[in-house]
């Protein structure tokens, strides 16, 4: 009876640091989580990393058309410059407020080239989730 005790809360803690381990504590980790997946064509991991918030109800479904779009063609812009060598987080910038953010990433690309990306983020119920444009 101990021993089930034991591995229960084992199990109820790693369950615990798992959940805690998927939202995003800072801006830069939604930036370069919302681009592993984009670089995978996970659209909905990527999806994920977006907030809708300000998105109308009737509107909801191209908002998410437009996510898996932006998916779709970084994975393209990935395969085509073979592969995703790195994410670089060139600036970063937190209200005082703390409730809005600004990311600047360098994004290099496994043949040598590179581009520069600039994200708004908000928080929203203590994640940081990327305003769609």
């Amino acid at each position: 009876m101990r021993a089930f005790r034991v591995l229960s809360f084992l199990f109820l803690a790693c369950l615990a640091l798992g959940l805690s381990a998927c939202s995003s504590s800072k801006p830069e980790a939604t930036v370069e989580a919302f681009y592993r997946a984009a670089a995978k064509g996970d659209v909905e991991r990527a999806t994920a990393q977006i907030s809708f918030a300000d998105v109308p109800a009737n509107q909801m479904v191209q908002a998410k058309g437009k996510v898996q779009m932006i998916v779709g063609e970084m994975q393209s812009r990935v395969e085509a410059n073979d592969g995703l060598d790195a994410i670089e987080v060139v600036e970063s910038e937190i209200d005082e407020a703390g409730d809005t953010a600004r990311v600047r990433t360098r994004l290099v690309f496994g043949n040598g080239k590179d581009t520069s990306e600039t994200h708004r983020l908000v928080r929203e119920d203590g994640d940081w989730k990327i305003v769609l444009r």
